[in-house]
């Protein structure tokens, strides 16, 4: 399997690295000008240089109107951000943006019924970020362009624009401290995560999240339409190296079960974990590591964070590869 990412900009991107979570192909990034972009799908998907393609800023449109067949979710959406070649040689052109913005929204619990949004931009992921809030119940839904201001009674405002995108990341559209009915706010901008807007709305006590969330969804999507969904993911490292909050985010973006490996352990126990190491030593604390990992790999769909030593073992490795990816 291959596949790849296809932009003007792309040294920002982390889709490579999002996308070995869900699969063992070959990711690759693709640099094209505006008038590159007809000639490199059609050359590329018959030379078979990828399987499928991801698209990103600023082809999503150019794509949609290049795709002799369309998915009713990119019809309804206007644009296009996943494309494989069917057997006769068509480009089918589908949309799993839709499916990460919902997933970006339940991730900060903003429950839009009836609610005033603002959305940062109008280009294809501001479309398809409106689509979303309407079907959800949304009582407003504006674009705001370049040099507009969102009103002061929008409660959900998000930004679907690259501002802020390294390596500008001080830039910001708005001085959000300054809208007080706003509760929530999104940032489609993922790269740095979190972003100068998610930064100060959370300093202003808002719910914010960027768009590392709705990245994941969206590839994780793209995965299961090429049938490579995962059975489970173990994020392994040294402590601090970010396994729990990468496994929230991660959990989020697919609905996969959340499992931290050291709370369930603690949980089973019923104490600490430098309590049993005070009890049991580290032999005592492996051997009971060792039994809830097994219980751990013993489910499906699960991002499991794993303790910065489980893996030292090989019979624990053994499970967890067995289990899923690591």
């Amino acid at each position: 399997m291959k596949a790849g990412l296809l932009g003007r900009t792309l040294g920002h991107s982390l889709s490579p690295q999002i996308h070995k979570f869900f699969g063992d192909y070959e990711y690759r990034l693709y640099e094209k000008e505006p008038d590159e972009v007809a000639a490199f799908l059609q050359a590329g998907f018959a030379a078979g240089d990828f399987d499928f393609l991801n698209v990103t800023i600023p082809y999503k449109q150019t794509v949609f109107a290049l795709c002799d067949e369309l998915t009713p979710m990119a019809r309804k959406l206007g644009n296009v951000n996943f494309v494989t070649r069917t057997a006769d040689g068509r480009l089918r052109g589908d949309n799993t943006d839709a499916f990460g913005v919902e997933r970006l929204l339940d991730s900060v619990g903003a429950d839009v019924r009836g609610t005033k949004c603002a959305i940062l931009g109008a280009g294809g992921a501001a479309m398809t970020v409106r689509a979303v809030l309407e079907e959800r119940g949304a009582s407003r839904v504006t674009f705001v362009r370049r040099g507009e201001l969102p009103a002061q009674d929008d409660e959900l405002i998000v930004n679907a624009t690259p501002v802020g995108m390294f390596p500008h990341g001080d830039e910001v559209r708005v001085d959000i401290s300054q809208y007080a009915s706003c509760r929530h706010v999104l940032d489609l901008v993922y790269n740095p995560s979190p972003t100068r807007l998610v930064r100060e709305a959370l300093a202003c006590g808002k719910m914010a999240a960027d768009g590392l969330v709705m990245l994941i969804a969206q590839a994780y999507r793209a995965a299961c339409l090429e049938g490579l969904d995962g059975s489970n993911l173990f994020l392994y490292g040294p402590p601090a190296s970010g396994k729990s909050t990468l496994a929230k985010k991660i959990a989020a973006a697919t609905g996969w079960t959340l499992v931290d490996l050291d709370a369930e352990i603690a949980m089973a126990e019923g104490r600490s974990i430098p309590e049993i190491f005070s009890a049991e030593g580290e032999a005592g604390f492996r051997a009971v590591e060792k039994r809830e990992l097994k219980r751990a790999a013993a489910g499906r769909n699960q991002v499991v964070a794993l303790g910065g030593g489980a893996l030292l073992d090989a019979e624990c490795r053994a499970v967890a590869e067995a289990a899923g990816r690591v």
